[in-house]
Protein backbone atom coordinates (compact mmCIF):
# COMPACT_ATOMS: atom_id res chain seq x y z
CA UNK A 1 0.00 0.00 0.00
CA UNK A 2 2.84 2.37 0.84
CA UNK A 3 4.53 1.92 -2.53
CA UNK A 4 1.24 2.61 -4.35
CA UNK A 5 0.91 5.91 -2.45
CA UNK A 6 4.47 6.95 -3.30
CA UNK A 7 4.00 5.99 -6.96
CA UNK A 8 0.82 8.06 -7.06
CA UNK A 9 2.67 11.07 -5.57
CA UNK A 10 5.49 10.61 -8.12
CA UNK A 11 2.96 10.67 -10.98
CA UNK A 12 1.37 13.84 -9.63
CA UNK A 13 4.80 15.45 -9.26
CA UNK A 14 5.60 14.66 -12.90
CA UNK A 15 2.24 16.13 -13.92
CA UNK A 16 2.72 19.36 -11.90
CA UNK A 17 6.44 19.89 -12.52
CA UNK A 18 7.39 23.60 -12.64
CA UNK A 19 3.92 24.58 -11.38
CA UNK A 20 2.95 26.53 -8.28
CA UNK A 21 1.61 23.81 -5.95
CA UNK A 22 0.54 23.17 -2.37
CA UNK A 23 1.71 20.01 -0.60
CA UNK A 24 -0.39 18.74 2.30
CA UNK A 25 1.65 16.61 4.69
CA UNK A 26 0.56 13.89 7.07
CA UNK A 27 1.02 16.39 9.95
CA UNK A 28 -1.62 18.62 8.25
CA UNK A 29 0.97 21.22 7.30
CA UNK A 30 0.62 23.04 3.97
CA UNK A 31 3.77 23.77 1.97
CA UNK A 32 3.39 26.21 -0.90
CA UNK A 33 6.01 26.52 -3.58
CA UNK A 34 7.17 25.81 -7.11
CA UNK A 35 7.74 22.12 -7.78
CA UNK A 36 11.19 21.77 -9.31
CA UNK A 37 11.94 18.08 -9.54
CA UNK A 38 11.32 14.74 -7.88
CA UNK A 39 13.05 11.41 -7.55
CA UNK A 40 11.84 8.05 -6.24
CA UNK A 41 11.54 9.18 -2.61
CA UNK A 42 11.41 13.00 -2.44
CA UNK A 43 10.41 16.21 -4.21
CA UNK A 44 12.18 19.58 -4.38
CA UNK A 45 10.17 22.78 -3.83
CA UNK A 46 11.13 26.44 -4.12
CA UNK A 47 9.41 27.89 -1.05
CA UNK A 48 8.93 31.69 -0.84
CA UNK A 49 9.99 33.67 2.22
CA UNK A 50 8.95 37.30 2.72
CA UNK A 51 11.61 39.78 3.77
CA UNK A 52 11.07 43.11 5.47
CA UNK A 53 11.85 46.19 3.39
CA UNK A 54 14.63 48.40 4.74
CA UNK A 55 13.57 51.41 6.79
CA UNK A 56 13.83 54.36 4.44
CA UNK A 57 11.57 57.14 3.28
CA UNK A 58 12.51 56.33 -0.32
CA UNK A 59 10.81 52.94 -0.13
CA UNK A 60 7.42 54.19 1.04
CA UNK A 61 4.53 54.37 -1.40
CA UNK A 62 1.63 56.59 -0.36
CA UNK A 63 -1.82 56.23 -1.80
CA UNK A 64 -4.72 58.67 -1.89
CA UNK A 65 -6.33 57.22 1.25
CA UNK A 66 -3.29 58.17 3.32
CA UNK A 67 -2.14 54.59 3.76
CA UNK A 68 1.55 53.83 3.44
CA UNK A 69 2.71 50.63 1.79
CA UNK A 70 6.20 49.23 1.71
CA UNK A 71 7.48 47.10 -1.16
CA UNK A 72 7.53 43.37 -0.56
CA UNK A 73 10.68 41.40 -1.11
CA UNK A 74 10.81 37.63 -1.47
CA UNK A 75 13.54 35.07 -1.58
CA UNK A 76 13.03 31.44 -2.51
CA UNK A 77 14.62 28.56 -0.64
CA UNK A 78 14.94 25.03 -1.92
CA UNK A 79 13.23 22.50 0.36
CA UNK A 80 13.31 18.72 -0.08
CA UNK A 81 10.09 16.99 1.00
CA UNK A 82 9.90 13.20 1.42
CA UNK A 83 7.01 11.81 -0.65
CA UNK A 84 6.10 9.36 2.12
CA UNK A 85 4.94 12.31 4.27
CA UNK A 86 2.87 13.96 1.48
CA UNK A 87 -0.86 13.24 1.61
CA UNK A 88 -2.03 15.37 -1.34
CA UNK A 89 -0.72 17.75 -3.99
CA UNK A 90 -2.89 20.62 -5.22
CA UNK A 91 -2.35 23.31 -7.83
CA UNK A 92 -2.15 26.74 -6.22
CA UNK A 93 -5.51 28.49 -6.63
CA UNK A 94 -5.30 31.74 -8.59
CA UNK A 95 -8.49 33.77 -8.60
CA UNK A 96 -9.47 35.90 -11.55
CA UNK A 97 -11.72 38.91 -11.03
CA UNK A 98 -15.10 38.83 -12.68
CA UNK A 99 -15.76 41.96 -14.66
CA UNK A 100 -19.21 43.46 -15.08
CA UNK A 101 -18.73 43.45 -18.84
CA UNK A 102 -17.42 41.05 -21.43
CA UNK A 103 -14.66 42.03 -23.83
CA UNK A 104 -15.73 41.74 -27.43
CA UNK A 105 -13.40 39.98 -29.78
CA UNK A 106 -12.74 42.97 -32.04
CA UNK A 107 -12.88 45.61 -29.33
CA UNK A 108 -10.75 48.68 -30.07
CA UNK A 109 -10.70 51.47 -27.46
CA UNK A 110 -11.26 54.98 -28.77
Amino acid sequence: MESYHIRNMQDQCKKYKLCHVVFQTSERALLEGILLDNNSSSADLLVPEDLAAPESRYFEVRQSGGETFRPRYRIYKKVTVPLSSVVAIYLYPYYYPSYPYIYQRNYHPQ
